[in-house]
């Protein structure tokens, strides 16, 4: 039998002692942290993918930011468009009621009282606000969209945000469109308010159909911004999932299985208690001797 002198016996207990130490050392963080990567070295044929589904994750939590944000401006808008639609049903009911006959001087001035308090809703309801941005200002959000003439200074181009790799949804709308479309709102409950200070039943008569135009218009506006809202609210629902998938694949990759990690630190920890017993030896056993 070959025998290896004293002083290789010590270096190569040395340095074995120095690498069980080393792994000693990362089956311990392993078992404590629950996870198998903790640096880039713990397992380098893994880390590009690591990096891969953080930038993956981190696009999805910027996706669900965007759609989350815009479902609250769609639904603000939603809200300021439902308003605007009750004010014009009011308006309607007054109209169809003050046309007929008979009707007095005073019930037809008590109408058209009513009728100015809606025209100032109404202007409430086109100038609506969400975190400070005018919702039917189009793209110029800072900027008051009508006044109290009902004279639009919005933008006719409209702000959008992304929520997804490939899809984008309005946050705001030309207002112009919305309320000074096929009929002009505004100039149809003016004239409407005016008829009736007037006394005049053809007049209110002939407000009816602006009237019903504005309902039809405010009907499509709502159901564009229905549309969407099911698009963000799919981006949202889409990215959550993905975000999902992404992090189970990744805690694959980087979390230890606690029975398995233990194990290992057992097996480890006795391998490192052979060295230091090995180096505390003042036999000169061979190294097979050890390994037998």
């Amino acid at each position: 039998m070959i025998r290896l002198p004293r002083s290789s016996i010590y270096d190569l207990t040395a340095r074995l002692q120095a690498a069980n130490s080393v792994r000693l050392g990362t089956a311990e963080e392993q078992a404590s942290t629950g996870r198998r990567i903790n640096r880039p070295s713990d397992a380098p044929s893994d880390l590009f993918e690591v990096h891969q589904l953080n930038a993956a994750m981190a696009e999805q939590d910027s996706w669900k930011s965007n759609a989350d944000s815009a479902t609250g401006e769609l639904n603000a808008m939603d809200t300021a468009l439902g308003q605007a639609n009750d004010i014009i049903v009011r308006a309607r009911e007054i109209a169809v009621d003050m046309a007929s006959d008979p009707k007095s001087l005073e019930d037809r001035a008590a109408a058209a009282k009513e009728v100015r308090g809606l025209q100032e809703s109404m202007a409430t309801a086109a100038n609506a606000t969400f975190n400070d941005r005018y919702l039917f200002a189009g793209t110029a959000f800072t900027t008051v969209p009508f006044d109290t003439a009902g004279t639009y200074s919005g933008s006719t181009s409209e702000p959008s945000t992304q929520v997804a790799e490939s899809r984008w949804v309005k946050t705001g709308l030309d207002g112009s469109s919305v309320f000074n479309g096929a009929a002009d709102i505004f100039g149809t409950l003016e004239a409407l308010a005016t008829a009736l200070e007037a006394n005049d039943a053809s007049a209110t008569q002939a407000t009816l159909t602006d009237l019903d135009t504005s309902t039809t218009m405010l009907s499509d506006a709502r159901a564009g911004v229905g549309a969407e809202t099911r698009a963000a609210s799919d981006a949202l629902d889409n990215a959550e999932s993905l975000s999902t998938l992404f992090d189970s694949r990744l805690s694959q990759l980087i979390n230890a299985d606690p029975a398995t990690a233990y194990t290992k630190l057992a097996e480890v920890r006795n391998a490192y208690d052979a060295t230091l017993k090995v180096a505390g030896s003042a036999t000169t056993r061979t190294l097979l001797d050890y390994l037998s």
